[in-house]
Parts: C-alpha cells; structure tokens; sequence
C-alpha cells in the first residue's frame, strides 16, 4: 500500500483527476464475523456513529484545510450547534434548499469556468465524540483495523480523527471508507470533517433534482482481524442444456500467510449442504465447484442459496465467516 497522504490540499476540490485520497478501494459488502477469543461470541465488528453531531456553517474562504483548528482533538465546540446524521444540511436548517434543471445552482450568481467553483461555497464543518466498542478495540489490539465509512455525503468530504487527517472523498452517493487503526486511542476520540458543498465533482449534476447536503447516510466504524477476506467476487451460473449449476469465486484475503486453509460450503437456505470444498489459503483464493445440482434463479422463482466461506489459522481455530447469498442464472 502506498504511504498515506498526512496534509489536506484545497486543491484537491477543483482538481478532476483528483476524487480519492487515502480511500479504500471498493469491495463487496459480504457480511463478515470474526472470531477473536478476547471476544467471546463471533461478532460482525459494526459500530455505528448516527446520532447527534455538533456542526457549524462557514464559508470555503474562512477555513485553511493544512491547518485548520476545527479538527484538533482539544477544539471547543460548545458554541456549534447540533444536526442528527444521517440528515440533510438544508432539512435541518442550516441551508436553504435549491432545486434547479439543467443549469446549475450558481447560474445567474457567479460564473466559474469548469472545473473550478464559486467563491460563494458552504462548508459544514461537522464533529463527534466517540469511543470504540470493546469488540472493536479487541480486534486492533490483535494485529486487526479499524476503518470509519461514510455511506453517503455530498459533496466532498475532508475527514481527520483526533487531529490527524486520514482522507479526502468525493462520490457521495458510494460509501467512502477510510482506515483510521493508527490514530486511534484509548478513551474518547473525536472525527472532525469538512463537508463541502460545491466540488469539481458538481460539473457532473445538471439534472433536475433537490440539492441537498451533508452527511445523509450512516456512518460508522468497523474493525477487521488481521486475517481478513477482504473482497468476494462470486459468479453463480446456470447451464440451461444440463440444468446444473457451477460456481467461480475469487477472494482477496489479507495477511493469508497467517492462515492455514479457506473452507468453502453452499447450503440451500434450509441448511441443507448442497456442497463444500477446502484449500490452502492464499492472497487471491479462488474457488471452483464443478456441476451443481441446483434451482435456477428467476424473477417468479427466486431461489437462493448461501456461499459460507470459513478462514482457518495455523492453530487450527477459525478466524473469520464471510457469507453471502446466490442465486444460479444466466443471462444471454
């Protein structure tokens, strides 16, 4: 992985190749459970931050995102006032609402050139208290991460954790996920983001829709062991002429020199095994069934099925479950 970027750039906003600092890359949302003994129970890891954020209004000009006091651990906040997240900026009052077609909200106001903005930009500066759960906290202290996602915002985002900037992201509409394990501490910790209203991005929305901002949708944390499947690409195909099923997957599992093997079981959703497999674990551990005796998946017969795939240590205890649903089909 290359080596974080530690500095905010203003530039970033009106720069088009630039939409991702420090992001994670994308990956499939299989649900995970892992098996830390300091745990107990296998756990998903989740924890969620929603709920009341303080938050404050400025203007782009009014902040200097290399040093910006705002996202220091120690800032007083008292005097900002409050916003539920997920919500919007304008339902909650603290910007007006636009609604406009195929020009663009500043038509008529200002006049940037693409890909820059206008001055008058709003800037939501947004902060929360949190600690992390013991579940979570287990799993770093065990070699795991501990990364924090915003699942929706507009229109960019700046994001530091106790006084360290961790990323900077654009496509509001896709999580923005980001790993924050090394700036984490005991006790409360503070996320601090710059919610930007206008980005090189706002070019790409000239339909007609309600300009809406902020952070609205969920944001929360999640923490990963140190072995971790990290992606799951499952192809699920029907052979109509043999009326089998097979299955093709590839997963990306991190540190997998610290596993042993990747078992693999399809169960119907009764729980019946309808097949398994085992193999040595590697970096990218793929999967391939053969034939299958099952049910095609269609519209008027949504039939599915489950992918378990078990992670197993050198000491022979499980590490981590992903599971994700299938259904066999074709298109053509």
């Amino acid at each position: 992985m290359a080596d974080k970027i530690t500095t905010a750039s203003a530039a970033w906003l009106t720069d088009p190749t630039v939409f991702a600092v420090n992001r994670t890359p994308a990956h499939s949302n299989h649900v995970t459970f892992s098996h830390i003994p300091a745990i107990g129970e296998p756990s998903d890891l989740k924890q969620s931050l929603d709920g009341e954020w303080r938050v404050e209004m400025v203007q782009a000009s009014d902040i200097d995102l290399e040093e910006e006091p705002f996202a220091a651990e120690d800032f007083d906040d008292s005097a900002f006032g409050r916003i539920d997240v997920p919500s919007h900026l304008q339902n909650a009052g603290y910007m007006n609402h636009k609604y406009v077609n195929i020009q663009y909200p500043w038509d008529g106001h200002e006049n940037p050139q693409e890909p820059n903005v206008p001055e008058t930009n709003h800037v939501a500066l947004y902060r929360r208290t949190f600690t992390v759960a013991e579940r979570l906290d287990a799993a770093r202290q065990n070699g795991g991460t501990v990364s924090i996602t915003f699942h929706g915002m507009a229109t960019a985002i700046y994001v530091w954790v106790n006084g360290v900037f961790v990323g900077y992201g654009e496509d509001g509409y896709t999580p923005n996920e980001f790993d924050i394990t090394e700036t984490l501490h005991d006790g409360d910790n503070v996320v601090a983001v710059a919610c930007y209203e206008y980005a090189s991005a706002s070019w790409l929305e000239d339909q007609d829709y309600w300009r809406l901002h902020g952070l609205f949708r969920s944001v929360e944390l999640a923490a990963q062991p140190h072995v971790h499947i990290e992606d799951m690409k499952v192809e699920a195909d029907w052979n109509p002429e043999t009326a089998t099923g097979s299955l093709d997957a590839l997963l990306a599992v991190r540190n997998a020199k610290n596993a042993a093997t990747v078992s693999a079981t399809l169960k119907d959703l009764s729980g019946n095994v309808v097949w398994e497999t085992a193999l040595a674990a590697s970096d990218e551990t793929g999967i391939v069934s053969g034939s299958l005796d099952v049910k095609p998946w269609s519209a008027e017969s949504p039939a599915l099925y489950e992918l378990q795939v078990v992670v197993i240590g050198h000491d022979g205890a499980i590490v981590e479950t992903a599971t994700q649903r299938v259904g066999f089909r074709r298109f053509r």
